[in-house]
């Protein structure tokens, strides 16, 4: 038998045992006077002993060994089940040093990483992992190879369990492919094409549209439904969108290719489509708001919403059929009208967005004349203007009477029964006093606004917002309003000359974003006594400024066909950045144009401002956390020049541009 320590510890019990058996029969033999006697009955007492110790001592071999058994086969067993469940087990000491593993880990990794530290032992089985302490509070993720594992450490017990959790991953990313995704599509402007076109036509239209979806439905987990004219419902799955998106929904802002009729070769698709969310309710509400979204911005786009990130747009490559229809401004005209009859209201807030340029002036200050006429107090609540507006504002003397006010008189006096007007802006934080609407009741605010929205607007009713793309400027929009009441109330000529003031210079003087309603609005301001000369005079630079702007452009760079960017450390203000983009435009075959200069008014600000022909320029602006209009857009950024100008080149690069003739976009 082999002798180990087990053994020991069996062996010294029993010779203490026999010693002292030992001693006592000396003991017995010299008491007993027959020492024959006492011999044999010692002998027999020894022979006794030898006989209960072998006894014993074979039962406790046999136990030792059932033990030893056990032992090796409960090991093994365990073993055996983490090896078969994916699962490794490390042992370290108090320097956090690796003295035992088992098999699996071996097996699995290829080492034993005795001997070595935890955090080496990470960073041999996954080098992309960041060095940082060691998560004794929760589980790392490593991979290894083409294998995933959740490592765990338990302080106290000083152990490390590996376990192996590809199969579960794979499990759970293919669970998330198949998740479903609720989507909207509808047919931009189909009521107007309803009224223009002829049975056939429409009949075209939704031929094309439906034979787009049944190739989606070819080509991925996707099936719709039409359940109203030009309205379709999309059901599909989380793997589907994710190819949708990551082709740009290609085939949807194509549709434009496969029509050859000339009278409805404008037409475009917006949609809607959301994920995430466990509840189908949530989903479809989400996916209607997002429909509502990329229709507010424009149309032809498709807004993704989801639960763990930002909504996000695609699309928007080109502007969508004008609707020339007068139904929803003669309708929030009557709205604005029934306001400014309630006895309750007894103040109206007026404002602009923040560096006030021409558009938000204008049509502020006929939105003043018009309320005044209804007899409320109003003001004008702007502290900020651009170079431009301040030079009118001094030349008609509007900064000494009282109809323009800082943002804390507002604050002081705005109340319940207080209504706010924004105009050439959806959003309060971009005006010079971000509580604009803290006081305010919903139905008590109304929006006028030709810019596409970042976000979507709920601090107002829907019936009070107005906020049309296709509008050249929040000037021409205030023009209809007031067109509508024309028969209760006579504009000035101040008014009008402020109102075509704003026009000339969001369609740079008629030579973009122009519509007949555009034409028909400066047509009827010219009625008013308007002039146009006054308007290209209000829009002229001096020869220092021309020759800042010379100074701003004069690094001008293509990025791409058709898209330059220039950029300066210069100071400048917001208007020498504006007409600086402006001019790059001047050229033929410049589809695009950036500046970007420091603003005057901040030590550390740089602004861009940029310019389209018939090229999505907002959507540029938004990827550097700007925005604005289709052709028309800016941001600012509190970056280094640098870097700021990466980011705009980076987002320019990456931006698809569908017209489909390049060479006649001048």
């Amino acid at each position: 038998m082999k002798f180990n320590k087990k053994s020991l510890i069996w062996a010294i019990p029993i010779a203490l045992v026999l010693f002292f058996s030992i001693i006592l029969i000396i003991i017995f033999v010299r008491e007993l006077n027959n020492r024959v006697v006492a011999m044999v009955i010692s002998l027999a007492i020894l022979a006794m002993l030898a006989i209960a110790i072998i006894l014993i001592y074979n039962a406790l071999v046999k136990l030792a060994k059932n033990k030893s058994l056990v032992d090796s086969s409960f090991n093994k067993v365990l073993y055996d089940v983490l090896d078969q469940n994916n699962i490794g087990l490390c042992i370290y000491n108090t320097n956090h040093e690796i003295i035992w593993s088992t098999n699996y880990i071996k097996n699995t990794f290829g080492h034993d990483f005795i001997g070595q530290k935890i955090h080496n032992m990470i960073k041999a089985l996954d080098p992309n992992l960041e060095k940082g302490n060691l998560p004794f509070d929760k589980y790392l993720n490593l991979r290894f190879k083409d294998s995933f594992f959740q490592l765990q450490i338990f302080p106290s017990e000083h152990m490390l369990i590996f376990r192996n959790v590809t199969s579960e991953n794979l499990y759970k990313a293919q669970a998330q492919e198949q998740m479903p995704v609720l989507g909207e599509i509808e047919i931009d402007n189909y009521p107007l094409y309803q009224s223009i076109l002829s049975e056939e036509q429409l009949f075209k239209i939704n031929s094309i549209l439906m034979n787009t979806l049944n190739e989606y439905s070819q080509r991925y987990n996707f099936i719709y439904r039409q359940y109203t004219n030009g309205k379709f419902l999309i059901f599909t799955n989380e793997d589907s969108i994710h190819k949708l998106i990551q082709e740009n929904f290609r085939l949807f802002f194509d549709i434009k290719s496969a029509i050859s009729d000339t009278l409805i070769k404008k037409l475009t698709i917006s949609g809607g489509f959301s994920y995430g969310w466990v509840s189908l309710k949530q989903k479809i509400e989400k996916a209607k708001k997002g429909l509502t979204q990329a229709q507010a911005r424009g149309g032809d786009q498709i807004a993704i919403h989801t639960n763990y990130a930002p909504v996000f747009f695609l699309g928007s490559n080109t502007e969508v059929l004008k609707d020339n229809s007068k139904t929803r401004i003669r309708y929030l005209t009557e709205q604005l009208e029934e306001k400014l009859l309630d006895p309750e209201i007894n103040n109206v807030f007026i404002y602009g967005h923040s560096f006030a340029d021409l558009d938000a002036i204008g049509s502020a200050y006929a939105l003043y004349e018009l309320i005044k006429h209804y007899q409320k107090e109003v003001y004008i609540i702007a502290n900020t203007f651009d170079a431009t507006t301040t030079q009118i504002i001094n030349e008609y003397k509007l900064n000494k009477s009282k109809i323009i006010f800082d943002p804390s008189f507002a604050i002081k006096h705005t109340n319940l029964n207080s209504l706010v007007i924004l105009t050439d802006v959806a959003d309060p934080l971009r005006t010079d006093n971000p509580k604009a609407i803290d006081q305010v009741k919903r139905d008590n605010i109304f929006i006028f606004d030709h810019h596409r929205l970042l976000k979507q607007i709920d601090f107002a009713l829907k019936t009070n917002c107005y906020i049309e793309t296709t509008s050249s400027s929040a000037c021409e929009i205030v023009t209809e309003i007031i067109m509508f009441l024309e028969n209760k109330f006579t504009l000035s000529k101040l008014a009008s000359q402020m109102l075509l003031n704003g026009i000339f210079l969001d369609t740079s003087q008629f030579s973009k974003s122009v519509t007949p309603r555009t034409f028909n609005a400066a047509s009827w301001l010219q009625g008013l006594n308007a002039s146009s000369s006054k308007s290209v005079e209000a829009l002229k630079i001096d020869s220092k400024t021309k020759d800042k702007i010379q100074l701003l452009i004069a690094n001008i760079t293509e990025i791409k066909k058709g898209y330059y960017l220039a950029y300066s450390d210069l100071e400048a203000t917001n208007d020498e950045i504006s007409i600086a983009a402006n001019e790059i435009l001047r050229i033929k075959g410049r589809i695009a144009s950036f500046v970007v200069a420091k603003l005057a008014t901040s030590k550390n600000t740089y602004k861009l401002s940029a310019r389209g022909i018939n090229t999505n320029v907002q959507i540029i602006c938004e990827a550097v956390g700007g925005g604005g209009h289709f052709n028309t857009a800016a941001a600012t950024s509190d970056e280094e020049l640098n870097d700021f100008v990466d980011n705009i080149k980076h987002a320019i690069a990456t931006t698809r541009r569908l017209i489909k003739y390049e060479s006649n976009t001048n």
